[in-house]
């Protein structure tokens, strides 16, 4: 079907253009990356051919439920009992370094990360606001800023989000930038090929005519900005032209193809959910994304170790730890064979911390006070740690770092001027990067 009518789109600059094409929802094409590509992109916004080496990456792992900072990162072997837990810390590749004896993969490669351990200024609830934006009251992530400053490069999608649908974060995503800076969503990477409807032909448009409803397409452009004399019309030819790219680029679709590694470097990863998006966020960034999000599968709430509705602590042993820290640390030496990691800032973190003490039940509750951010690679100085807490993790003891400065380093890092572009000052406010990180 056929509709030429009118409407408003949103872009990421805010502007709204009247009198945009409606093909069947590009089904004409067989697209669904319409809203996407059609916002009226600035300069920034322009594909470009793809640089992994001189442009910053992101992959950000967010480990929805609150992974706890005792069990992790931030032990406290001479604490009582019920503070300390039943696991005790290792020594890591960092002298004098000692995180929990759950994670001894990482704990070798420590001299590869910056470790926060006085991240503050959390609600402690379920919510991926200030993890995932920098922010209590923020909803437009990283990813969609990132998008937004940065733009394409060449086919690949910039930000992609892997895995399921954020808990109780109702309203997050690109906000007030528009659909073009929302995320490609992959809800489950683990398959041996990927379902990609944004990047597919529908089922009633054979290959042999995609190219005759290219033209089509192409000539009511042509009528239509003969009629109206529109710049915004105008570049509706490109954007079409970009959608054509990825829907026949090999190389987009072998990004998300599983498949194309050997069974060895799959099972390196984990067979399991977490460890397999980590591979495809290192395929992703490899061929050009500029910024992949990783939520940690749903599973009994993930790290959320109440006790009471789920295991406690001891599933940080028997599932958490030995996943989070097969996963991980096959990322970080992946990147760092391939060349990538000087190029590709990884950053873990969850959206609380958890409390000091262990409950009744044998788990810990939800603590916003006290919790970690580990990054590595992307400029992130190696064997660094920032701030500490008190004898219980459950208050920073020094160097407190608040959600606004973490976003500062991340956009810093990223090769955002936080000191003279003003755009950034709506994602920060005034805060400052990190000295110490970047």
């Amino acid at each position: 079907m056929l509709k030429i009518g009118r409407g408003h789109s949103r872009n990421c600059r805010g502007v709204s253009r009247r009198e945009i094409l409606q093909v069947g929802t590009l089904g004409v094409l067989g697209l669904s990356l319409a809203d996407w590509l059609r916002a009226d992109a600035g300069p920034a916004a322009k594909p470009r051919p793809a640089k992994r080496r001189s442009e910053t990456a992101c992959i950000f792992i967010f480990l929805e439920g609150g992974p706890s900072q005792l069990e992790t990162f931030d032990p406290k072997p001479n604490a009582s009992g019920d503070v300390r837990g039943p696991f005790g810390p290792c020594a890591t590749s960092v002298p004098g370094l000692q995180i929990c004896e759950l994670l001894p993969s990482l704990a070798a490669r420590m001299d590869r990360c910056a470790l926060i351990r006085s991240l503050t200024g959390f609600t402690g609830e379920h919510t991926a606001r200030p993890a995932l934006t920098g922010g209590v009251k923020n909803l437009i992530t990283y990813g969609s800023v990132v998008t937004r400053f940065k733009g394409q490069l060449g086919d690949m999608p910039p930000y992609v989000h892997l895995g399921g649908k954020l808990f109780n974060s109702p309203g997050i995503g690109a906000g007030a930038l528009g659909p073009a800076c929302d995320p490609i969503e992959i809800p489950d990477p683990t398959g041996r090929r990927i379902d990609l409807p944004q990047f597919s032909l529908s089922a009633d448009v054979k290959a042999e005519r995609f190219h005759d409803r290219q033209k089509l397409l192409a000539s009511v452009d042509r009528m239509r900005a003969a009629a109206h004399s529109s710049a915004a019309v105008d570049k509706m030819d490109s954007f079409h032209q970009r959608a054509v790219n990825m829907l026949t680029s090999p190389k987009v679709r072998e990004a998300f193809d599983l498949a194309k590694e050997k069974g060895s470097a799959r099972e390196r990863y984990g067979a399991n959910f977490f460890g397999q998006s980590l591979l495809m966020a290192r395929r992703l960034v490899e061929a050009g994304t500029r910024f992949v999000q990783v939520k940690w599968y749903d599973w009994d709430g993930a790290w959320d170790i109440h006790g009471f509705n789920s295991t406690g602590v001891e599933r940080m042993e028997e599932e958490l730890c030995p996943r989070f820290d097969q996963g991980l640390s096959a990322l970080l030496d992946d990147l760092r064979e391939r060349g990538l990691l000087d190029s590709t800032l990884v950053v873990v973190m969850g959206e609380m911390g958890r409390t000091p003490r262990i409950n009744k039940w044998g788990g810990r509750d939800h603590w916003g006070a006290s919790l970690f951010s580990l990054l590595a690679g992307g400029g992130a100085p190696g064997g660094v740690v920032v701030g500490s807490t008190d004898d219980k993790a459950a208050y920073p003891a020094t160097d407190p770092v608040l959600p606004g400065e973490l976003a500062a380093t991340l956009y810093k890092l990223l090769g955002i001027d936080t000191n003279t572009d003003p755009r950034v000052r709506p994602f920060i406010g005034t805060s400052a990067p990190v000295a110490a990180l970047v």
